[in-house]
């Protein structure tokens, strides 16, 4: 945690996903800009947990290739560990002497000696020593060095200057701290170069960073946010690491997408880096809120990192000591910083020697051989939807709360065959005949303690039940920290087998009974399905480039079996059918040249159906049929001319397509559910002639087809439409149909609105925005699934504002005017489909305004309202914090609350005043607060959680008194 604002670094990415009643926490301070991301559409992952690949099992993917770039000193791999200097530091609690509130610096030489031997233990390449401008902050980093020197450690060292301190930004400072360090023996160097690594510094700018190069002749891996589409400018930087890349941004499983955009946007001139983390959560009053952790983050992270190993050099762990938000892979000392009393008593270390594992198959591309059977088990405290007792905690719920599940996580490292019991209070189920690997299994979470057992050969290996873990139905205080522990076998196991790719099982149960998982490991030699006999030809390696089976996939997370993948392919005419990792269904007409085959041994996956055998982890069960009488090209299912509501569409082929030259120039929406007839029904309705599908869930439109596109084989456009007809392109190749002439209504290229709208609003045109500079500064209300033109317009209307914006597909703007001095640019930067499916809602940084008849406008908030038969006075926007509480009473936190609820609420309680704040809460009391302060309206911009209204905004309460 930092010093002096005692916070610590927290995701300050581009790519924060947040509804609009949040504030995006950006470093330790505040900021209220929405949720912006990559110009690219973020859905969540339909069936993957334990793998992915660039290529595949995943639901997105950058608008530029992956690049392959060479890598500093060769092939070698390296792991970074994000060390907080700043947290450790101690501010003790208000003192009236002034002598006692000095801050103590108790992390000692002795202490770091122990941390740089953990890590050392798990074969971490280097320490990254995130510093800030304090003093005593260097006193630490020279216990670091001589620690680790002393030790003759393999762990080396290296800066990362935290600009978002007190450090300042004058380069003289940056390079003499830089040298003082540079030529140390234990400094970690890249082709001799002494690593220089940051947190922010494009106050810098390009020319200070090549300057910093130049008087030091360091390696440059900053992490500086806002540089997309910009990084080219930046040609000072050697490599570049995505912090927030650790970490899912929305209620989806961690992905590759936002390392596959930033390789693309880096080029081949800037190495691309990256993170991981276990844990994500942070609980203050000024960032309240958690990330994703659940599916096994840590591990699901790791296998992604391996995957993606040929293209990334450096990955960074964070961190080790930040308690304040939860992300800490280190022991809890006494340390903590104030605050931090969510992390009292859940520890992470257990996790340090499974990251040592994945280490290594990161740096050799090899699962090491697992020789010691272990459980690692983490859970949180108490159910995610549960209130705290009040008054016991004084902060609400965080942000994203209901992102989490309510499970024991858990991975056992089996050596051989093993059987595996899991048990919380009276939930728990044994996993049978576990092979060798490692076994992901999750288990509902009920009131009680933790149980873990393992048994090898009718002997109990483990037993473990740790006495400083409960799960509690009701928490006095909120806390989503996980309690993480391990658990090691007490007799001697046996040897498991080295191989490229390792063996994953994943289990899961839903009921809280003892159940039994067990893994089929027979499979018929013939098969019959609808009259056809299929072969089985044995367990193949699929490496995912090119895939053994390359036509089309069907996935199922629930339903995939031998019979339903051979009847899916035999009716798609093809004569080779696969099933691979449980869930997963392979079609083709024929098996990869490269294709080898492997021991069944390899194929352990019990299908999603639960019945039979179905390949497993990257490894693939091929079945063939010597007769067929579809057609047996990939394309079979692509019907010539297909018609959509009374338009007919040519099928034109299979086209090759890139994200920096589209073959069809609009956007449109990217469905799950995507289909050729509901993309070409966009198209249409949008007035393009010509529609296209991709990458099994994407859909674009346009006027005309680009001439960069050139026809490519059908073999190409491979993808399975989600909808279950059909073929919906490939990647990087786009299936093409162009409608009949003079029947779509429109053959131009006009995207925009109509000059006037059916609901009598004028279109202005397509305006620039940004975050920090808002065309329409009044509310906004964000919809993933339904935001349209109509719906923008209907809600600024009945919240009284003039004017009204869509933007970025699913967001909402409205206010009384448009900001002074911005003009309307080019409508091509409008060209997002609404998330409704109707219509264009503006683009990437680009918003479509409208303004209201004038005599629509009312105005933006009422001298009165009544409740039942109560009148509420609006008396405005005041200022709030949870030290100094405008109201007193805090009467809930939900998302349906609206003003009319809240004063409903506050009435019936008795209390004579009433406010609503941060878009969900809502608070009661009989005062106002002696101190309280009134602020200007626009303070109050939260659209209410329950849809109507503005209630409040960050650390601001619109306040109601009865008349």
């Amino acid at each position: 945690m930092r010093a002096n604002a005692l916070l610590s670094p927290l995701l300050a990415l581009v790519l924060v996903f947040e509804t609009a009643a949040q504030a995006d926490l950006q470093h330790g301070h505040a900021i209220r800009t929405h949720k912006r991301a990559r110009p690219l559409s973020l859905t969540p992952e339909l069936n993957v947990i334990e793998r992915s690949t660039p290529l595949r099992d995943t639901n997105f993917r950058s608008p530029t290739p992956v690049r392959r770039s060479a890598a500093p000193d060769g092939d070698t791999k390296y792991v970074f560990m994000h060390v907080i200097v700043g947290n450790w530091c101690v501010y003790p609690l208000s003192s009236s002497f002034a002598a006692l509130n000095a801050p103590s610096y108790d992390h000692t030489p002795a202490d770091w000696t122990a941390d740089i031997q953990a890590m050392q233990a798990q074969s971490i390449d280097a320490i990254a020593l995130n510093i800030g401008g304090d003093d005593w902050q260097k006193t630490q980093m020279d216990y670091a060095y001589a620690a680790a020197e002393a030790l003759d450690s393999t762990v080396k060292l290296f800066i990362s200057f935290d600009f978002t301190t007190d450090l300042g930004c004058t380069l003289s400072d940056i390079i003499a701290l830089t040298q003082d360090y540079s030529s140390h023996p234990w400094q970690f160097t890249v082709n001799g170069k002494p690593m220089i690594s940051s947190y922010e510094g494009s106050c810098l700018g390009n020319d200070g960073w090549q300057t910093l190069k130049d008087e030091t002749n360091a390696y440059l891996m900053p992490f500086m946010s806002d540089l997309e589409g910009d990084f080219s400018s930046w040609t000072s930087l050697d490599s570049w690491y995505c912090w927030g890349c650790a970490w899912p941004q929305g209620d989806f499983d961690k992905n590759t997408a936002d390392d596959e955009y930033y390789m693309g946007e880096l080029g081949s001139n800037i190495l691309y880096s990256t993170t991981i983390s276990g844990w994500f959560y942070t609980h203050l009053s000024d960032k309240n809120r958690l990330l994703r952790s659940d599916d096994w983050l840590l591990n699901s992270r790791w296998n992604q990192l391996v995957q993606m190993r040929d293209d990334i050099q450096f990955v960074e762990m964070v961190t080790w000591n930040d308690f304040g938000e939860s992300d800490y892979f280190g022991t809890i000392t006494i340390d903590q910083p104030a605050g931090t009393d969510f992390v009292n008593g859940f520890p992470h270390i257990a996790w340090m020697p499974m990251n040592g594992y994945y280490i290594q198959a990161f740096k050799t591309g090899v699962y090491p051989t697992i020789t010691e059977d272990v459980i690692y088990y983490w859970a949180r405290p108490h159910p995610w939807d549960q209130a705290a007792t009040l008054p016991g905690d004084s902060l609400p719920r965080p942000d994203n709360y209901n992102w989490t599940q309510d499970y024991l996580w858990a991975a056992a490292f089996c050596s051989s065959t093993c059987t595996v019991g899991l048990q919380v209070g009276d939930s728990s189920n044994t996993w049978y005949d576990l092979p060798s690997g490692v076994n992901l299994l999750q288990l509902p979470l009920a009131t009680g303690g933790i149980t873990v057992n393992m048994v090898k050969s009718s002997t109990t290996v483990i037993d473990q039940s740790p006495t400083d873990y409960t799960y509690i139905a009701v928490p006095s205080i909120y806390n989503y920290n996980a309690y993480v522990g391990a658990a090691t076998a007490t007799t001697g196991t046996t040897t498991g087998t080295t191989t490229a790719t390792t063996s994953t099982t994943t289990s899961t149960t839903t009921g809280t009974t003892t159940t039994t998982a067990t893994t089929t490991s027979a499979t018929a030699a013939t098969t019959t399905v609808n009259s056809v006999s299929w072969t089985h030809l044995g367990c193949y390696v699929d490496s995912g480039n090119p895939r053994t089976l390359s036509g089309v996939e069907y996935d199922s997370s629930s339903a995939t079996s031998i019979l339903s993948c051979l009847s899916q392919c035999g009716n798609a005419g093809y004569v080779y059918a696969g099933l691979e990792y449980g869930s997963q269904c392979f079609c083709a007409s024929s098996i990869a040249s490269e294709a080898a085959a492997a021991s069944q041994s390899n194929c352990n996956y019990a299908c999603s159906s639960g019945t039979g055998t179905c390949g497993g982890f990257y490894y693939i069960d091929i079945y063939s049929t010597p007769t067929t009488t579809a057609t047996t090209t990939a394309s079979a299912s692509t019907a010539s001319t297909t018609t959509v509501g009374s338009v007919p569409w040519s099928a034109l082929g299979c086209y090759t397509d890139s994200g920096s030259a589209r073959a069809l120039s609009y956007t449109g929406p990217s469905s799950a559910s995507n289909s050729i007839s509901s993309c070409l029904s966009t198209c249409s309705g949008l007035g393009y002639i010509y529609g296209g599908v991709e990458y099994g869930t994407e859909c674009y439109c346009g006027s005309s087809l680009a001439s960069s596109s050139v026809a490519s084989s059908s073999g190409n456009c491979d993808y399975a439409c989600p909808s279950g007809d059909g073929t919906c392109g490939g990647f990087y190749y786009i299936n093409v149909y162009e409608a009949a002439s003079g029947l779509t209504g429109t053959s131009t290229t006009t995207t925009t609105a109509a000059s006037t709208t059916s609901t009598g609003y004028s279109y202005l045109g397509c305006f620039p925005d940004s975050g920090s500079s808002r065309t329409l500064s009044g509310i906004e209300v964000d919809s993933s699934s339904s935001n349209s033109v109509a719906s923008c317009q209907s809600t600024c209307s009945n919240s009284g504002y003039a004017y009204s914006g869509v933007e970025y597909g699913e967001q909402c703007f409205c206010a009384a005017s448009i900001a002074s001095g911005v003009t309307a640019g080019s409508e091509s930067n409008c060209n997002y489909a609404c998330s409704s499916g109707v219509g264009t809602c503006g683009g990437f940084d680009y918003i479509n305004v409208y303004q209201a008849p004038a005599s629509t406008t009312t105005a933006a908030s009422a001298t009165t309202t009544t409740i039942g038969s109560i009148s509420w006075q609006v008396l405005g926007c005041y200022s709030d914090s949870s030290d100094s509480r405008v109201l007193s009473y805090m009467a809930s936190s939900t998302s349906t609350n609206t003003v009319s609820s809240c004063l409903s609420t506050c009435g019936a309680d008795g209390y004579t005043y009433g406010g609503v704040e941060y878009g969900s809460q809502c608070f009661c009391g009989s005062s106002l607060a002696s101190s309280a302060t009134s602020a200007s309206s626009s303070n109050c911009n939260y659209s209410c959680a329950g849809g109507t209204g503005t209630c409040g905004g960050f650390d601001y309460i619109n306040v109601y008194h009865q008349v």
